[in-house]
C-alpha cells in the first residue's frame, strides 16, 4: 500500500515546486496537506479500502460507551455469536418499544442493539452486568502520529486511482499560503475535487439509495421521482 510520501512529488508537481529541494513549501507542510487530503475525503466518502477489527469490553451497568483510541467510527459490533442490530438514538427515545422511555435501565445477558453517537460514543442495549467482550469493525483515523508527521509510515487508505484526488485537494490546501489570485485559482481544482469525490460514492454505494451531496458535504437520498 502506498504511503503518503509517495503523493508529495505529484503534490509539489501541482504547485510548481521542485520535488527534491521545495523551497516556498516545506516537508511539513506538505506532509499535513496531504492528510489532511486523506481526511477530508475519508469524511465525504467513508469507504476507504483499510477497515479494522478490534475486540472491546464493553463497560458494564450502562449503555453509554467510548470510542476507542484510533477508530474513526463503527460499522458493525459482532457479539457473542452473533451480530448485533444497529439502530438510531431515535429508535430509542421515540419508538417507545422498550416498556417505556427508561430503556437505560434494562439489563440483560448481552447486548443485543446498538446506536452510534456522534464521532466520540456509542450507545448499547441492553446494559450488561459483567464485563462483555463484542468485536468492533469500523474505519481507522488515516493516522494518530502528531506533527511533524513520518510521511513514509502513514498509508493511504484509498485505492490508487483515486490517488489525483488527493494530490488535487493538498495541492488547494497549500496554495491557502500563497493567498491573492492563486488561491482563487485554485477553486477549479478543489471543484473538480469534489467531483471526484462524488463519482467515488457513486461506484461505492451502488447497494444503497444514498449519494453525496455536494452542497452540504454529507449523504442526502435521491428522488426516483425526481427523473420523471
Amino acid at each position: 500500500m502506498a504511503t503518503v510520501a509517495d503523493l508529495l512529488p505529484q503534490i509539489y508537481d501541482r504547485v510548481e515546486e521542485p520535488p527534491s529541494s521545495p523551497v516556498f513549501w516545506t516537508p511539513n507542510e506538505a506532509n499535513f496537506a496531504a492528510i489532511e487530503a486523506i481526511n477530508d475525503l475519508l469524511l465525504l466518502v467513508g469507504r476507504p479500502t483499510q477497515i479494522v477489527s478490534v475486540p472491546f469490553s464493553i463497560v458494564p451497568n450502562t449503555p453509554w460507551q467510548q470510542m476507542p483510541a484510533g477508530m474513526f467510527c463503527i460499522t458493525n459490533i459482532q457479539g457473542q455469536g452473533s451480530e448485533v442490530y444497529k439502530v438510531t438514538l431515535e429508535d430509542f427515545d421515540y419508538l417507545q418499544i422498550y416498556n417505556g422511555s427508561d430503556w437505560e435501565q434494562d439489563i440483560g445477558p448481552q447486548i443485543l442493539q446498538w446506536a452510534p453517537i456522534g464521532l466520540t460514543q456509542f450507545v448499547v442495549h441492553p446494559c450488561v452486568q459483567d464485563t462483555q467482550t463484542v468485536l468492533l469493525t469500523g474505519i481507522a483515523y488515516p493516522t494518530t502520529q502528531v506533527w511533524p508527521y513520518a510521511s513514509t509510515t502513514i498509508l493511504v487508505p484509498f485505492e490508487d486511482q483515486f490517488f489525483q484526488s488527493l494530490e488535487k485537494y493538498a495541492s488547494h490546501y497549500l496554495r491557502f499560503k500563497e493567498g491573492t489570485n492563486d488561491f482563487t485559482e485554485s477553486y477549479k481544482v478543489y471543484q473538480s475535487y469534489l467531483e471526484d469525490a462524488q463519482r467515488m460514492t457513486q461506484i461505492q454505494d451502488r447497494r444503497d439509495p444514498w449519494i453525496f451531496s455536494r452542497g452540504v458535504g454529507v449523504q442526502s437520498e435521491s428522488n426516483p421521482t425526481s427523473l420523471r
